[in-house]
């Protein structure tokens, strides 16, 4: 595969992730009256079940992608660069629209606050966690709760995943027996700790489980061969876990994650579109995954403070609006990723190259 182009099926991953979250975090609308019998009535429930009763997963599912791609851009190639390099390529992608939005999530909350008397959803919006949003630190354990645009909560977790990411490949090179290692130390976490263990531990988990498909697309003679195991372990993995109905075990989202993810990353991370239209269609709405994470809040919160000023309910079970919310989010992510957060990456990396 070639470093230097992205890959259409991992594109297409990457934008299911992202719309997940979408679909999932429309029950804020409702805040918080989000009963299981309320669920079943939302917009395109019986298409879009899925997305609405586990769209969380997506951030699990996103980790785990972004660790794939590390691996295969910087696997072979990490110890030629210096940390330097490597946060300033990280800080120019991320820091000038999460800055972006947490200004305008700040404004925003004060005029929803000023018409609803509470904040909306989170009410940890002070100067205190202010200053951890604006390093970035939101949930680095110092924080007493979400705050502001709270989403940022993941990167600000893969944050310090991508400075042990960093640190191990430095040392080790891209080497399997400390994946394997770290991702069972992580489980090991998990098993004593489960929803108690801090987030970084499902970050690792995931990001190194995604990075350890890298290892295995190396042996292109026995690719077509590893592409049937995969999907022969995801079928029946499914078949195994129905017949014995261990859906109702604890946990079973969680290993049905770590199961089912690496499959999915690596039976679509080959697949490509000889179609220039639809390889750059696909590329466009992967670009959108960031933008459209961390703007979702803001979008939700202007639509909000809109009906509160019409003292109007908001027409949660209308599916014209759920098509409104959704297609706000990604057009404004389409606008902002094409004038403000890619202009800003490349003005920040030129800037610090010269």
């Amino acid at each position: 595969m070639n470093k230097e182009k992205t890959i259409d099926g991992v594109e297409i991953l990457r934008f299911i992730s992202a719309f997940a979250i979408l679909v999932w975090h429309y029950q804020h609308f409702n805040y918080p009256l989000v009963s299981p019998e309320i669920k079943s009535t939302q917009p395109y429930y019986d298409y879009l079940k899925f997305f609405y009763n586990y769209g969380y997963m997506g951030v699990n599912f996103f980790w785990c992608i972004s660790g794939f791609i590390f691996f295969w851009k910087y696997g072979d190639t990490i110890k030629n660069i210096k940390f330097s390099k490597f946060f300033l390529s990280r800080f120019s992608r991320l820091y000038p629209l999460h800055f972006l939005t947490l200004f305008l999530v700040l404004f925003l909350q004060n005029i929803y606050l000023s018409l609803n008397g509470i904040y909306f959803i989170n009410q940890n919006n002070d100067f205190y966690h202010f200053f951890l949003q604006l390093f970035m630190a939101s949930n680095w354990g110092f924080e007493k709760g979400m705050s502001f645009n709270f989403v940022i909560w993941s990167i600000s977790i893969e944050i310090l995943v991508y400075g042990i990411f960093f640190i191990i490949l430095s040392l080790f090179n891209k080497n399997f027996l400390i994946n394997m290692i770290i991702i069972l130390i992580c489980l090991l976490f998990k098993l004593n700790y489960e929803h108690l263990a801090h987030g970084i531990v499902d970050c690792a988990l995931f990001f190194f489980l995604g990075g350890s498909l890298c290892f295995f697309l190396n042996y292109k003679k026995i690719y077509k061969n590893l592409v049937k195991l995969f999907l022969l372990m995801f079928i029946t993995s499914f078949i195994i876990f129905d017949y014995f109905t261990l859906y109702k075990m604890n946990n079973y989202a969680y290993i049905i994650q770590i199961i089912l993810y690496p499959i999915l990353i690596f039976l679509f991370c080959e697949i490509y579109f000889s179609n220039n239209f639809i390889s750059n269609f696909l590329r466009v709405i992967g670009n959108l995954t960031y933008s459209s994470y961390l703007l979702h809040i803001p979008v939700q919160i202007l639509i909000s403070i809109y009906f509160l000023k019409l003292n109007i309910e908001i027409p949660f079970f209308n599916e014209y609006f759920f098509l409104f919310y959704i297609t706000s989010v990604l057009v404004l992510s389409s606008l902002v990723y094409k004038y403000f957060e890619n202009p800003c990456k490349k003005i920040i990396r030129n800037y610090f190259d010269n």
